[in-house]
């Protein structure tokens, strides 16, 4: 018989725990506009091609309110705002997206295993499953327990409506262990003759398998570290098999153009790629331009590890990317603003909402006191890259791993050369994507990377390992690995969760956010499974009253 069920009524019951619509005539028209892409696409007439190019450019769909508004103050103590976000009202979007995207993915596996040739397909389920597993393992890093096996698929009937939330730990230990056989199965078959060639569907990383496999050992390495305190049984055959084997992982430091950054730093390029989403443009810098929702500054806490001094000249700053990061005051002054509110900004909004590609003029706006994100970053919304786990990352995690001895016996001289890796790579992406954006957004004028200015930073105070303070170095590490997450704010949030070792302002006692809260709508539609996953908690209450499996 043959099948022809409307697919946006299967994305939207797989994002809710659903079989059932609940839409109301007011809604409507939200309703078709999220799901404009799929409302046409029946079982049939979908192809596994075009639905890993949908994930592919889905890949980081969220709302960047979060990350700025909430992640950056809150949780990171990387930013100060003047305003207080209420950060309910921007938790939903990761998690929509997310079941639609698994909705996807589960069609594309049904489709390539009814195939007349399923091992044609192979890199394409391969990659399509390391794609689906960051997201996966993204949602655990947000939400804790999620509904996942029985989820996607409630066109299988009315068991798949409403499902439960799996724990956390089947849910890790699944994940890692389709990562494992994807990564070996695009090793034993990147190049077999016969495969479906994908083309241009293959948006995220154009066809490059290489990349695949180094992306989905990157991924593999991550989490062995984020669950390594919580369940090393688990975690360390990973390690062994990563750095005992000598997997391939990231390891360029140094990038020629964009294209390079996309082959080792993972994540959304929209200037490679435009997004599906037309609202992906207006989240990212709606996050900064709006008084109400942002306004953020560069933080004292911050400002205390890139600079040396306190001098308003900025001659103590010794981290290169600050000078991409961030831009003095409307004066022409580095002054960084407390944690803490002692001194509080003014109204003026360093970020304006208007057609300008330039900052207020030095001096118009008398109020400005503190320094801010760069302008012209955060205005470049064209051409950043939203990555979510990059190649400085994966060094630092290294760096990490012998410095502690996770998994392998601890190594100082190793733990060194993987560190100042992670930080050369990380300066470079910041100073190759200011010199390869296009569209006109960054003055004439840009930030330059001087000669020595890597080989300064790398011999800071603040920043060299020192041999035998194996104490002060581990803080070093996760410092350098949390600041160079400051764009990959749930990065970032995860590394402060689950070290405990990332800066804290002196006195500053930020809201608890351990995870974030389910959407309203889960306790709406799937009720008596949402009660159980919060323990009977409230909603927004679980944020403090629990955490994800990996948290001390």
């Amino acid at each position: 018989m043959k099948h022809t069920y409307n697919r946006n009524i299967n994305k939207l019951a797989s994002a809710i725990g659903l079989g059932v619509l609940m839409v109301t005539a007011s809604c409507t028209k939200n309703f078709d506009k999220i799901n404009a892409p799929y409302k046409d696409v029946t079982i049939t007439t979908a192809s596994p091609a075009a639905l890993f190019n949908q994930l592919s450019r889905n890949y980081t769909n969220e709302d960047y309110t979060l990350h700025a508004g909430v992640f950056m103050q809150k949780t990171t103590q990387q930013g100060v705002q003047n305003v207080n976000v209420p950060y309910v009202n921007y938790i939903g979007s990761y998690w929509t997206n997310y079941y639609k995207d698994l909705a996807d993915y589960k069609l594309l596996i049904k489709l390539v295993d009814a195939s007349p040739s399923p091992a044609a397909y192979s890199n394409l389920r391969n990659i399509a499953t390391i794609l689906m597993g960051s997201k996966t393992l993204s949602m655990l890093d947000r939400y804790g327990s999620i509904p996942y096996s029985k989820a996607g698929i409630a066109d299988n009937g009315a068991a798949f409506y409403r499902v439960e939330y799996d724990d956390e730990l089947s849910v890790y230990t699944s994940v890692l262990n389709d990562l494992a056989t994807a990564v070996s199965g695009l090793e034993q078959n990147a190049t077999a003759v016969g495969s479906v060639p994908l083309g241009a569907s293959e948006s995220f990383l154009g066809n490059n398998f290489t990349s695949w496999i180094k992306f989905g050992n990157a991924l593999r390495l991550r989490y062995a570290v984020r669950l390594y305190a919580k369940n090393a049984a688990l975690v360390t055959p990973i390690i062994a098999d990563i750095l005992g084997g000598n997997k391939p992982l990231p390891n360029a430091t140094t990038y020629t153009s964009m294209e390079d950054m996309r082959q080792n730093n993972y994540g959304n390029y929209p200037q490679i790629v435009p997004p599906s989403n037309p609202d992906y443009f207006d989240r990212f810098w709606y996050a900064f331009r709006e008084v109400s929702v942002s306004n953020l500054r560069l933080s004292t806490n911050v400002w205390n590890q890139i600079s040396s001094t306190n001098a308003e000249s900025g001659t103590g700053i010794f981290d290169p990317r600050a000078f991409v990061w961030f831009m003095p005051n409307n004066a022409g002054k580095w002054v960084a603003q407390p944690q803490d509110l002692s001194q509080t900004e003014g109204t003026s909004n360093i970020y304006p909402n208007t057609d300008a590609k330039a900052p207020a003029a030095p001096n118009t706006l008398t109020d400005n006191k503190f320094a801010g994100f760069n302008f012209y970053l955060v205005r470049d919304y064209g051409s950043l890259p939203y990555v979510t786990i990059s190649e400085a990352d994966v060094h630092l995690l290294k760096a990490e791993i012998y410095a502690k001895g996770m998994g392998v016996a601890a190594d100082f001289a190793k733990a060194n050369q993987e560190y100042k890796a992670g930080l050369t790579s990380s300066v470079n992406f910041w100073y190759t994507y200011v010199n390869t954006t296009t569209g006109g957004v960054w003055p004439a004028t840009k930030p330059v990377l001087g000669a020595t200015a890597i080989a300064t930073f790398l011999a800071n105070s603040k920043v060299a390992l020192i041999p035998g303070d194996d104490t002060g170095n581990i803080k070093k590490i996760i410092t350098q690995a949390w600041l160079a997450a400051i764009w990959e704010q749930p990065e970032a949030w995860a590394i402060a969760r689950r070290t405990g070792l990332t800066p804290v302002y002196p006195g500053y006692a930020p809201q608890v956010l351990n995870k974030l809260p389910y959407p309203s709508d889960e306790e709406t539609n799937n009720n008596a499974n949402w009660k159980k996953a919060i323990n009977g908690a409230g909603n927004p209450d679980v944020q403090a009253t629990q955490k994800v499996y990996w948290m001390p």
